[in-house]
């Protein structure tokens, strides 16, 4: 019987499901943070079958976050009786919503006993820095190593201008978001989003449009390494708008619709090169799209979770026959977990899948491995286009240290008062599979067959949401590499 790598794949997916559903979900603490987060500020030992009674609840320290946004995030309401036990999970659960708000640096929760059964619960919260104008530089390329390698650090390809982030606008956790970018990509964009607009706060919108000029954009794909022009100037011109909206029912799950505009052009030069980039010897593409997503994120920290689980399923239709230019649907969807072994051990894992139309779709359409931070470990070079791929990524990590560092005597700034830091050492193993029949792309020899990447590395945490990653991965075909990655890998 012939080798079939893409059964091996599924049933080796099927089996990480199996074992990462059957794990124990493990109640222990996994932050330094959560721990003793139900204390009793008069000193006094609850017996964790007393039943208790929340009076009040008080909000300390929102200077800015209106307190309904904050209470909106909350299980526990005002005159609800639940025993010691409850309360104190409930509360370790009601501190992680908070925190994955992404408003506050720190949130401490803890109640005070007026009578026997009878307590108030006490919210502090330590707000972010709201407005952040921030110059910065940045790579053009799909990731840092692409640039460091196949690009052979060629400083041309820097992208540079001026970040102005408003978050938390009017106390609401509204975000105004300006953007203006000079270098290899000039850029202009505005983004608004509102996450409420009704007294439910169910319901909210958001808004944005952007215009840019890309000196120099890739025509086709060899060897699976993206290909760009020698040297040009403004070789592609964009105008985007958006219009979205968003629905959280719950504290855990979103819906989100998206109306989209899109209309790009190219020079002439490029569609020469590859005329297949828009199809049909087009040098402008403009199109209407459509999305629906539906999210259920129960991570304990969404910038490094530890624990909990999330899982998300897309659907979307590029083209909606105003134009007759584009006619594409996509499909998407990925879960992953992640379990607290013990002894400071942790596994993570997570597994996605990815279809679109099976048809020869225009270059500048195409998608697959290697985009939008969805990759195999060790892969990082490679760009790897088809119309479908599965694949999924495993990762075991130690952490190794963990401390706070009161720096308040050399940067007298509340937000910066305490920066915490933590080291893991980890090892990973990730898989995949691809499927690729577009007869123009023609040099794919990791497109349609079984890939697999592993390794080790350090991952270095730190507080606004500072993620940084030292890798050395190998893949199938023995080679290896270190890697640099400024984000969780999942």
């Amino acid at each position: 019987m012939p080798f079939k790598p893409h059964i091996l794949f599924v049933l080796s997916l099927s089996f990480a499901v199996i074992i990462m559903v059957s794990l124990p979900s493990y109640t222990q603490l996994l932050h330094p943070a959560d721990g003793s987060i139900a204390e009793n500020l008069n000193g006094e030992s609850l017996d964790k079958n007393q039943l208790l009674t929340i009076d009040k609840i008080f909000v300390i320290g929102n200077r800015r976050t209106k307190e309904r946004i904050i209470v909106r995030e909350l299980s526990l309401v005002e005159g609800q009786s639940l025993t010691s036990e409850e309360l104190n999970e409930i509360l370790v659960q009601d501190r992680r919503k908070l925190m994955n708000t992404q408003l506050f640096l720190d949130v401490k929760l803890s109640m005070v006993q007026l009578e026997h059964n009878v307590v108030d619960i006490i919210i502090r919260v330590t707000e972010r820095w709201y407005t952040i104008p921030s110059p910065f530089l940045k790579l053009a390329d799909r990731n840092f190593n692409v640039w460091l390698t196949s690009q052979n650090r060629d400083w041309k390809r820097v992208e540079y201008g001026l970040k102005f982030f408003k978050y938390n606008f009017r106390g609401l956790n509204e975000q105004i978001y300006f953007f203006f970018q000079l270098g290899f990509t000039k850029q202009l964009a505005i983004r608004y989003r509102i996450p409420y607009i009704d007294k439910a706060q169910k319901n909210g919108l958001e808004f944005g449009f952007s215009f840019s000029e890309t000196a120099n954009i890739n025509y086709t794909t060899e060897g699976h390494r993206l290909i760009f022009t020698d040297s040009m100037r403004n070789s592609s011109r964009s105008k985007l708008g958006l219009v979205g909206w968003r629905f959280r029912p719950s504290f855990y799950k979103t819906h989100s619709v998206d109306f989209r505009y899109s209309d790009v052009s190219i020079a002439d030069t490029i569609n020469s090169l590859n005329p297949e980039y828009f199809q049909n010897n087009q040098t402008r593409q403009q199109y209407f799209s459509l999305s629906y997503s539906f999210e259920n994120d129960h991570r304990d920290f969404v910038s490094y979770p530890l624990k909990g689980y999330r899982w998300e399923a897309r659907i979307s239709k590029l083209g909606l026959g105003v134009f007759d230019e584009l006619n594409i649907f996509r499909i998407s969807g990925e879960a992953a977990k992640y379990v607290p072994l013990g002894k400071d051990f942790y596994y993570s894992g997570i597994g996605r899948a990815y279809l679109s139309s099976f048809k020869v779709q225009p270059y500048a359409n195409l998608t697959g491995l290697g985009f939008g931070g969805r990759w195999i470990r060790g892969y990082e070079l490679d760009a790897i286009e088809g119309q479908a791929y599965l694949m999924q990524q495993n990762t075991l990590s130690k952490k190794v240290f963990a401390r706070d560092f009161d720096i308040s005597q050399v940067l007298r700034i509340d937000q910066f008062n305490n920066v915490p830091f933590a080291i893991y050492l980890k090892g990973f193993f990730d898989h995949g599979y691809l499927w690729n029949d577009i007869p123009y792309i023609t040099s794919k020899p990791l497109a349609n067959r079984y890939l697999y990447g592993y390794g080790m590395g350090v991952d270095i945490v730190s507080f606004y949401d500072f993620v940084f990653r030292l890798e050395y991965s190998r893949k199938r075909d023995g080679t290896s590499g270190i890697f640099f990655h400024f984000n969780s890998a999942f």
